[in-house]
């Protein structure tokens, strides 16, 4: 069993080791805030095999968590301004690391 301590340093770095690396046209990398939606920039396998990892790594009980509740997330076309009706709740670094703390899925 690979326990890791829950501090939210540990999470937040694991996290972003963990998702694919996102970066601009130009490859500079993005900076990604605890408070940033995961799903506008990750795709929804890449985050559930994070979150799979994280809930055995970190030893949190996953109940309570199903991609469903944050997939299919809509994000607005290229063409449009019209805003976006998100039926799906956002996904955040701080979520994890909350969750972490507790020893459970806290959303």
């Amino acid at each position: 069993m690979n326990n890791m301590t829950a501090t939210p340093d540990a999470v937040r770095e694991f996290i972003l080791r963990e998702l694919p690396l996102v970066t601009t046209l130009l490859l500079k990398k993005i900076q990604i805030g605890d408070d940033d939606i995961l799903q506008e920039l990750f795709e929804a396998e890449d985050i559930a095999d994070m979150a799979e990892t994280f809930f055995r790594n970190f030893n949190v009980q996953p109940a309570g968590f199903t991609p469903a509740t944050y997939f299919p997330w809509k994000t607005r076309s290229f063409l449009s301004r019209a805003p976006v009706k998100q039926d799906k709740s956002p996904l955040t670094i701080r979520m994890f690391m909350e969750s972490a703390a507790a020893g459970r899925w806290l959303f």
